[in-house]
């Protein structure tokens, strides 16, 4: 029974490193805690933005103030910015509720690239924010990183 426990223990940590090989960040302006894999490393980091890169992948946080949005307006707003960045297709637009946020998620493709973009909407605050999150298509280890980032987004 040793050998088994052993052997599945190895493959959950194997398959599963990512989860261990995070590193936690705090946006201390908006009081927004989220995980990035270790690899990244911060771009920008004002009160307008947050941004890092990692290897092939890159992550954008944008806040803004709106205290009247609701799921219908944060999907609206979340197909615009799809529509802006002119993306070759649109595969998915779903609904969204975690770690106490709601709002929208949508992937699309534009020039080989994979766009993860995430409206939050947080209901006890008027600042809410859109989340953009980039790597190339078909890359497995990138889409289980990018879900992995999305579902971190917590507040203090």
């Amino acid at each position: 029974m040793k050998p088994f426990f052993c052997t599945v223990l190895f493959l959950t940590l194997s398959l599963n490193q990512s989860i261990f090989a995070q590193d936690a960040y705090v946006w201390d302006e908006y009081g927004l805690s989220f995980t990035l894999p270790d690899d990244f490393k911060e771009v920008v980091s004002n009160g307008e933005e947050f941004s890092a890169d990692g290897d092939g992948m890159s992550i954008s946080i944008l806040p803004f103030k709106d205290a009247s949005l609701n799921d219908a307006d944060i999907t609206s707003f979340t197909m615009q910015v799809a529509s802006s960045l002119e993306l070759d297709r649109i595969d998915d637009l779903s609904l969204i509720k975690f770690n106490g946020f709601s709002g929208a998620y949508a992937e699309g493709a534009s020039d080989g690239a994979t766009i993860f973009m995430m409206g939050l909407i947080d209901p006890n605050s008027d600042t809410n924010f859109f989340v953009i999150i980039t790597f190339a298509e078909r890359d497995q280890v990138a889409i289980d990183d990018a879900i992995d980032i999305c579902k971190s987004f917590k507040r203090m």
